[in-house]
């Protein structure tokens, strides 16, 4: 585990969205299960987040998603979703007194395996793809999420099988410590999340944008840049992946990295241009110690 102690202002980033009442409740929604999680063990010793939400708290990313992704370092045993789902549901209440949102309730509303074909146990990459719903106390959004309906919902996903590296601890408002991805690790992932658009047929605008930002401000001197290229390595690996210096000039990586990049003023206001990102991603990329 890196030695990385970094405090975030959560209720920070939560009060910034209070002007759209929507994004408002799904951020204090996210606040409450993130306490939740960094209160309750042993979720507070395996789940690691990533993901935007981790860019827009560590990495100060303009990117909004109040969505929660973590990997985790625990076995996919055949319970495991309601393990989780019965420690999220319990510390929920708990979290929200803490913060004081006492009137805000949250809820697990469903958890999906994936893949759900098989024992999730037997499964190479499993997943647990969950909702999350919320509602203010004494009103009709309660009612509905008592009886099986979600009126608001944040998703909340978790990996498993992930190679981790560099883990850093992220103290949240109120005290409270989190799990998190470090620099090297969430760099050396998103690259191989690039790669892996071809394989999955998914278009990822958002690993480009991310990885700009990552690789244009902050210092990433030769030893670091040689890690994320191990790790890098490590991850393919794990996904039987076989990367190349050469890999991000396959022409369909770049068309799918930048469909749909328009729809990013959704999120920023302002998007800056697809092609000037791609390319500094790309030769950051072929800069990496291939040959070392």
């Amino acid at each position: 585990m890196s030695n990385d102690f970094i405090e975030i202002d959560v209720a920070g980033w939560v009060e910034r969205a209070k002007a759209d009442p929507a994004s408002y409740g799904q951020r204090q929604a996210a606040e409450i299960t993130l306490n939740a999680i960094a209160m309750t063990a042993p979720l507070n010793e395996k789940l690691v987040l990533k993901g935007g939400i981790l860019m827009g708290l560590a990495y100060n990313s303009p990117r909004q998603t109040a969505d929660i992704d973590l990997s985790a370092v625990l076995e996919a045993k055949e319970n495991v979703d309601e393990v989780i789902r019965g420690l999220l549901d319990s510390a929920f209440p708990r979290a929200a007194a803490k913060l004081g949102y006492a009137d805000l309730i949250l809820q697990v509303h469903s958890v999906r395996r994936q893949p759900n074909h098989i024992e999730i146990e037997d499964a190479q990459f499993p997943a647990l793809k969950l909702k999350v719903a919320f509602a203010q106390r004494g009103t009709r959004q309660e009612q509905a999420m008592l009886a099986g309906r979600a009126p608001g919902i944040i998703d909340l996903d978790i990996s498993f099988n992930e190679p981790l590296r560099q883990i850093q601890v992220l103290e949240l408002t109120g005290g409270q410590e989190l799990l998190a991805y470090g620099i090297v690790d969430l760099i050396a992932e998103k690259y191989r999340a690039m790669l892996q658009q071809v394989e999955r047929n998914r278009n990822r605008r958002q690993d480009v944008y991310d990885l700009d930002r990552l690789i244009t401000e902050h210092e990433l001197p030769a030893e670091v840049c040689a890690q994320i290229l191990e790790v890098f390595h490590e991850k393919c690996r794990s996904r039987h992946i076989e990367p190349a210096a050469s890999s991000l000039q396959n022409p369909e990586i770049k068309t799918r990295s930048g469909a749909n990049w328009q729809t990013l003023e959704l999120e920023l206001g302002e998007v800056p241009p697809f092609e000037e990102c791609f390319e500094r991603v790309r030769i950051f990329y072929e800069s990496l110690p291939w040959q070392a």
